[in-house]
C-alpha cells in the first residue's frame, strides 16, 4: 500500500538524517515508527522517564513494592529500629 504524508521542513530533515545514519530508507524509518506507535500506543519520544522504566520499578528483591514512594518513611522507621536496638 502506498501512503502519502506531508511533512514540514524540519521533520523532513530529521527523517532524512535518521535514514542516512541508520542506512535504511526513509520509508523504513516511517514503517518502524508507525509499528512502534501501534504496538505501544505512544511514540517513545513522548514517553516520560517514568513510563520508560515503570516495568522495572519495584523489581529489587527484598524491598517493599512501594519503596520508591515511601522512601523517607522507610528510612525513618529503619533509624528508629536501629536506635531501639542500640546500633545508632
Amino acid at each position: 500500500m502506498t501512503l502519502s504524508v506531508r511533512l514540514d521542513d524540519k521533520t523532513k530533515r530529521r527523517l532524512s538524517r535518521a535514514a542516512r545514519e541508520r542506512r535504511v530508507s526513509q520509508s523504513e524509518i516511517v514503517r518502524q515508527a508507525i509499528d512502534e506507535y501501534l504496538n505501544n500506543g505512544t511514540p517513545t519520544e513522548e514517553l516520560s522517564v517514568y513510563d520508560k522504566i515503570k516495568d522495572i520499578i519495584g523489581s529489587v528483591h527484598g524491598l517493599p513494592p512501594d519503596a520508591s514512594t515511601r522512601v523517607s518513611e522507610y528510612f525513618y522507621e529503619d533509624l528508629l529500629e536501629k536506635k531501639r536496638q542500640g546500633r545508632f
